[in-house]
């Protein structure tokens, strides 16, 4: 049986399910020829995120049920054109509809389109961002209508610039970003730096390299399963930017079918399902799932999504946490994780004999990366699961962790390092939030200042060259960049809270895309990648997207095949 554990449970809302329905018909309606060509962007890109905030914002807005009911009834007749225009099928027409699926099949040719098919690179990015503005609506919508939700968002924010003030972080920003950018320089310094980067950093990650990619194509190939349910724990608007075969509407009429679709397992071996729409400052959405094929369970956990998820990612000053230092954000969600599912996932393999031996894996994308590692620490360190094998795979995870150099237990040493030896950690490319510690953030400001240093004193004119690569880059500039960079671990004053944290894991897999677009593996130390600058580049952010770790771990499945990663 499913357990579903949702943040609220709100009664029937009659508009809720006319909106539900009308998204339903819409997408079962089978579009082909020249309408599908014009009808399914409009569906895809416009209609469709519609339907999902009008099913955020009116629900709530119509609780009494006089209102619900006549909201419904005018809903369902404002619906009628777009029934027309969808040609929304009966039930009984859906034996003719597969028939005709069939048929065309069987014939090769082009007709009848599904619902939902692989996105393109550029769609999967516009639906990846529709995905982050509908939950990012739900967030606002819930904080508006929730005053202790609203208080922990003031709370968080009052935290972060309470800890920028006092440890004088903030003033270093300043001079770094604020300064430049009201003077009209910030996009100049950013686009400098990048060209002073490309020549600093051609071979950066060959050069850490611990590990062949001979000997992590077996990490690469459970990485690639692994990594579907990291994304499916965004839920279905983010599975649909990652699909990679087609999908009928059944496949994801809901949370439990989607997820199972996109990792290939059924659905009732989707255990539980923690579900905020939005999202929550306390408990990430985060599932539980049986996986009989790697003979796993899998706790997966959602990376951010929502302004909450962000705020907590702001709350990167470190605390004490399981024998040594720690994100707040990330540690405390880590805890709240556990208290809410850690019971149930105990009782699961207490209650369920044919998965008694099966090994506990928890994974998770960008913020679920960073709280399934620390996580992975809590319960390699309390044992609540006794002597069961434990695993994570953190895709993208952010730097979280570091032991207490001091630690004299030797048996909470072990510990600690057991689990850090049973963590595998993934970054593709130029993905900038592997890098992103207070400790980063303060050299990169440093590098941004020495930049601003040099800039602040040259003519637009020749700025403007520099930009648009009419000038080379003045050798004194260079010089003085690589100087900082050399130099930035010493000349950054200590300051509390800003430890050295890095990613608790044996080894992380740098998938590195060469110019011919194959990737490469690299297997790289975590404590010289916590050593490393973000490489300040124009696809810092789109490589940080979960399809985009999906594609790269395909495409190194791939390569394998062909004879050893590329």
């Amino acid at each position: 049986m499913m357990a579903l554990n949702a943040s609220s449970n709100a009664s029937p809302s009659k508009v809720k399910e006319v909106l539900t329905r009308g998204r339903k018909d819409m997408w079962n309606a089978p579009l082909s020829g020249y309408s599908a060509v014009i009808l399914e962007p409009y569906r895809d890109f416009v209609l469709d995120p519609s339907f999902a905030i009008a099913n955020i914002i009116l629900p709530p807005m119509t609780r009494h049920p006089h209102v619900d009911s006549v909201f419904s009834t005018v809903l369902y007749y404002l619906l009628a054109p777009l029934r027309v225009l969808y040609r929304a099928p009966t039930e009984d027409s859906f034996d003719l509809r597969d028939k005709a699926r069939n048929d065309i099949i069987i014939n090769s040719k082009a007709g009848i389109s599904v619902p939902f098919r692989p996105p393109s690179d550029l769609a999967s990015a516009i639906r990846g961002a529709l995905a982050f503005i509908i939950s990012a609506t739900a967030d606002i919508v819930g904080t508006i209508m929730d005053r202790q939700k609203m208080m922990k968002w003031f709370e968080a924010v009052t935290e972060f610039k309470a800890y920028l003030d006092m440890s004088g972080v903030g003033d270093e920003l300043q001079e770094a970003i604020y300064k430049p950018l009201m003077c009209g320089r910030l996009l100049d310094n950013i686009k400098i730096l990048n060209d002073c980067q490309e020549v600093m950093y051609a071979d950066r990650c060959q050069a850490i390299q611990k590990v062949s990619a001979e000997e992590l194509a077996d990490d690469v190939s459970k990485g690639k399963r692994m990594m579907r349910f990291a994304t499916a724990a965004y839920g279905t608007e983010m599975i649909r930017s990652a699909l990679d075969r087609d999908a009928e509407s059944h496949h994801l009429e809901n949370q439990t079918k989607a997820i199972a679709f996109h990792c290939n397992i059924l659905p009732e071996h989707v255990q539980i399902l923690y579900v905020d729409d939005g999202g929550d400052m306390k408990v990430l959405r985060h599932y539980v799932a049986i996986d009989h094929e790697t003979k796993s369970v899998v706790l997966a956990l959602r990376g951010t999504l929502s302004i909450s998820g962000a705020l907590v990612d702001m709350q990167g000053m470190d605390v004490n946490y399981c024998c040594g230092k720690a994100h707040k954000g990330i540690a405390e969600m880590a805890d709240n994780i556990w208290n809410e599912s850690g019971d149930k996932i105990i009782n699961l393999f207490n209650e369920n004999e044919t998965i008694k031996d099966y090994t506990f894996v928890i994974t998770g994308h960008s913020l679920g990366a960073g709280t399934a590692s620390l996580l992975n620490v809590k319960v390699h360190l309390e044992r609540p699961l006794g002597n069961r094998t434990i695993k994570c795979f953190a895709f993208a995870p952010p730097p979280s962790y570091c032991i207490d150099p001091n630690l004299n237990d030797a048996v909470a040493k072990a510990s600690i390092q057991s689990a850090i030896d049973n963590c595998i950690g993934y970054l593709h490319d130029n993905d900038c939030v592997p890098f992103l510690s207070v400790s980063c953030i303060r050299r990169l400001a440093l590098l941004m200042d020495t930049v601003d240093n040099v800039t602040e004193s040259m003519w637009f004119y020749r700025r403007f060259r520099l930009f648009w690569e009419y000038e080379a880059i003045p050798d004194d500039l260079l010089k003085s960049v690589q100087l900082a960079e050399q130099n930035g671990t010493v000349t950054t004053r200590a300051v509390d809270g800003a430890s050295n944290l890095e990613i608790p894991a044996k080894i992380v897999i740098w998938m590195k895309k060469n110019v011919g677009g194959s990737f490469e593996a690299i297997g790289c130390s975590p404590d010289e990648i916590a050593e490393l600058n973000v490489f300040c580049c124009q696809d810092m952010v789109s490589d940080h997207l979960p399809e985009q770790y999906e594609d790269a771990l395909d495409a190194l499945m791939c390569s394998d095949t062909d004879g050893g990663s590329k």
